[in-house]
């Protein structure tokens, strides 16, 4: 397993957390090494837990009524999955899998219960998370209206890069298809590839078969403005 003490990426949700508290929730759970692929959480299933993600990364999707599986995010080190299903007990409003080698700890819901009402940075620090992916549902939406595909593509880059841990070389490599990033922009694969190639051509990014390199953040950031 990995270090449960390692600094996690700034922004994620354990390195928002004190020690104390974030020993607490780690400790709470079991922890698992799974391959890639293995599933974690089902759409529409009610598995009473939460994960923490110590390594690796993981694919969060909803599957549509015409059967099509779109991306929600694609959560890293230090992130937490399923927590609202633990809080409300309604069933998950998606499916989350491995992608690659990932180190999680699976948290019983009244574990995790328990936890939130006797730790009040704990509390807080979940109250915070929920409020910061809903204001990043809001920007996505109006970013659908306001920017073109270029501008939506380089501040999805961006905010996925801010969550990753970066390579020696300080590149950041995000475990994502062309594909899904389209579907995270609202855009065509055509246009979001026809994108990325003026980002690579740039040296912005790297692509490869199912992921994108982030090689210039800042260049990005000046683009996504």
């Amino acid at each position: 397993m990995a270090d449960r003490a390692a600094p996690f990426p700034p922004g994620s949700f354990l390195a928002s957390l004190d020690d104390a508290s974030r020993t607490s929730l780690v400790d709470a759970g079991r922890g698992m090494s799974l391959p890639d692929g293995s599933s974690l959480l089902f759409e529409g299933d009610d598995s009473g837990r939460m994960i923490v993600i110590l390594a690796g990364s993981v694919r969060v999707f909803s599957t549509a009524a015409n059967g099509r599986e779109v991306l929600v995010t694609l959560a890293g080190p230090g992130e937490i999955l399923g927590e609202m299903s633990a809080l409300d007990g309604v069933p998950h409003s998606a499916s989350a899998t491995t992608v690659g080698d990932t180190e999680v700890v699976m948290v019983p819901g009244h574990a995790f219960r328990a936890l939130m009402a006797s730790n009040a940075a704990l509390a807080t620090g979940v109250a915070l998370r929920l409020t910061r992916e809903l204001r990043r549902m809001m920007h996505q939406r109006v970013d659908l209206e306001a920017f073109d595909v270029p501008t939506r593509l380089a501040r999805i880059l961006v905010d996925r890069a801010g969550e990753a841990e970066p390579h020696d070389d300080g590149a950041i490599e995000l475990p994502i298809s062309q594909y899904e990033l389209a579907e995270v922009c609202g855009a065509s694969r055509e246009a979001v590839t026809k994108a990325l190639g003026t980002f690579r051509s740039r040296g912005w990014v790297r692509t490869g078969r199912r992921s994108i390199t982030v090689l210039d953040v800042e260049a990005l950031r000046a683009r996504a403005s």
